[in-house]
């Protein structure tokens, strides 16, 4: 569990570093769906308080924020697939409360051992409230924030830009390129990956309500 507390720290280890420019991506980026996660795809386990759980009569999991010192919450698919992106409906519930590196994140990782391999995904930040984008891999990792104290339900997507393309990331939300983000030190096109919907509360006063909900999961 000490290694899942390494990895879910987005901001903990690395700083966010300047990126190269990019141009936008084209019609390639628009992909076909390979893979539905259902409820049953997804191991959920927490180290203390509020576990995750299934959410009644949807497709959906609930992430809820523990309430506990130094608490880890996942949601955790637990076989893989060949992947080069990934898209969900559903929500970052967050806060400014939170102390130290707590936060939320859904992502793509093809390393849930050491949870230092190539990722790409969303992480919201519970002392500021702030979504971002994220690539790691390689020993960096990159950010671009794409908003502040939005806790409302959206469609999230994050994709590979193509075989020729493989350390550069596309974002959208509800269908809307949001931006891109390069590691030239990360490989994100068909890696064996494993969609993941984790936080971590390392203190500050009380989560109640924070939460991520995920539905509609899909990888391409």
């Amino acid at each position: 569990m000490s290694a899942m507390a390494t990895g879910c720290s987005k901001d903990s280890s690395q700083s966010t570093q300047p990126q190269p420019a990019v141009s936008k991506p084209g019609m390639s980026g628009i992909t076909t769906s390979l893979a539905s996660l259902g409820q049953g795809a997804f191991s959920l386990w927490t180290t203390c308080g509020t576990a995750p759980y299934n959410i009644s009569g949807t497709n959906g999991i609930c992430v809820p924020v523990g309430n506990c010192s130094s608490a880890i919450d996942a949601g955790q698919e637990s076989s893989g697939q060949t992947a080069n992106g990934f898209q969900f409906n559903g929500c970052f519930k967050g806060g400014t409360s939170a102390s130290g590196y707590s936060e939320e994140a859904v992502f793509l990782c093809d390393n849930v051992t050491q949870w230092n391999g190539d990722e790409m995904g969303f992480v919201k930040t519970l002392n500021d409230n702030t979504l971002k984008a994220y690539v790691q891999g390689g020993g960096n990792y990159y950010t671009s924030v794409i908003s502040t104290g939005d806790n409302g339900y959206h469609t999230f997507k994050a994709q590979c830009r193509s075989s020729s393309n493989v350390s550069t990331v596309d974002f959208y939300v509800d269908g809307t390129y949001k931006c891109t983000l390069t590691n030239s030190a990360g490989h994100y096109w068909n890696n064996y990956d494993y969609f993941v919907g984790t936080n971590h509360w390392s203190g500050g006063s009380n989560p109640t309500g924070q939460q991520i909900e995920m539905y509609n999961m899909t990888t391409y």
